[in-house]
């Protein structure tokens, strides 16, 4: 290749570039953990919980302890959930509970976060559609109505019910 027709690269934008792209790449991770801790009700389970240790949060969330502590050390990483290295034991912050659990709702944003997982279950057939031209089918998206009941059933509802409908007198 020319290299003489090769445009200059700007170094410090290119690494910066590159950083912002794994920063996407690490978030995403996190949201699709997130999700899972969402609909295995482990952020239920440790809201409120005093620190304790991955034995102790998979019991009392009724789930596989090898899994549960897998998915704290994501969680660790992500910033989500504090460890105290000294004994082992993980905590879910008040200040993350507040928006990770569903009695946070309607600010439980860790509900919307199984959309993730969701559109990457039909990536495949969206890839086929760019080749091919079509359409995803509205039932390759196997959790949509699950999904969306949720996010109504947190965000629509209660507006509806507290602000819309009295809107009309005795509507209600």
């Amino acid at each position: 290749m020319c290299t003489m027709c090769m445009p200059e690269i700007d170094a410090a934008r290119a690494d910066a570039f590159a950083d912002r792209m794994l920063g996407i790449l690490n978030s995403g991770a996190i949201a699709i953990m997130v999700s899972l801790g969402h609909r295995t009700g482990l952020f239920d389970a440790m809201a409120g919980m005093p620190p304790a240790g991955s034995h102790a949060i998979a019991a009392k969330a009724g789930l596989n302890e090898r899994y549960v502590r897998e998915w704290l050390g994501a969680m660790v990483t992500g910033g989500i959930v504090h460890h105290d290295p000294n004994d082992g034991s993980y905590r879910l912050p008040a200040e993350h509970a507040a928006c990770l659990t569903r009695a946070a709702a309607p600010n439980n944003i860790a509900a919307f976060t199984q959309y993730i997982p969701q559109l990457g279950a039909v990536e495949d057939r969206i890839v086929e559609c760019f080749h091919q031209g079509g359409g995803v089918p509205y039932e390759a998206f196997v959790r949509f109505h699950d999904i969306m009941a949720e996010d109504s059933g947190q965000t629509v509802l209660p507006a509806l019910i507290g602000s819309i409908l009295p809107l009309v007198p005795g509507l209600t």
